[in-house]
């Protein structure tokens, strides 16, 4: 087989897997009844606390208008609450609540028991090449993709 083509088959089984995993997300949200959107972007709020809803939208490369629906949903659940950003008010700066930290934390502490499990039946190195990988081919098709 030639470079070309087993690159290609290499492609096509990426493809794959991150379409599995995409799955595998969508179904485990479903299970704990929220949608992976909504996961993921209580996701975002956890990590980058008092983001913008614009940087929601660049993270997640999710349409402006679904995430300000999921926003206001949870906002209208009193799990979050925006406010318009001091330094720019064109945008709104989102956070949790009391309830929606705990809500949010529930969530993604079990999301993260099952990928700490899931990671924990590869090897320390097949764990750090992973992700390497990752991080260098999200860095080439930056470049690639940006011609």
């Amino acid at each position: 087989m030639n470079e070309e083509n087993e690159v290609a088959e290499l492609l096509s089984d990426y493809y794959e897997s991150w379409f599995k995993i995409n799955e595998i997300y969508r179904i485990w949200s479903k299970k704990h009844g929220i949608q992976d959107t909504v996961m993921f972007i209580l996701y975002v709020i956890e990590v980058s606390p008092c983001c913008s809803q614009n940087e929601i939208c660049d993270k997640l490369c999710l349409p402006k208008q679904t995430v300000s629906l999921i926003l206001s949903r949870l906002e209208k659940k009193g799990y979050i609450s925006r406010k318009l950003d001091p330094e720019d008010r064109r945008n709104k700066v989102v956070s949790f609540t009391e309830q929606g930290s705990k809500y949010a934390k529930e969530i993604l502490e079990q999301l993260k028991a099952s990928e700490v499990e899931a990671l924990s039946n590869m090897s320390q190195e097949q764990r750090r090449t992973m992700v390497e990988s990752f991080c260098l081919l999200s860095d080439l098709l930056t470049k690639s993709l940006s011609k």
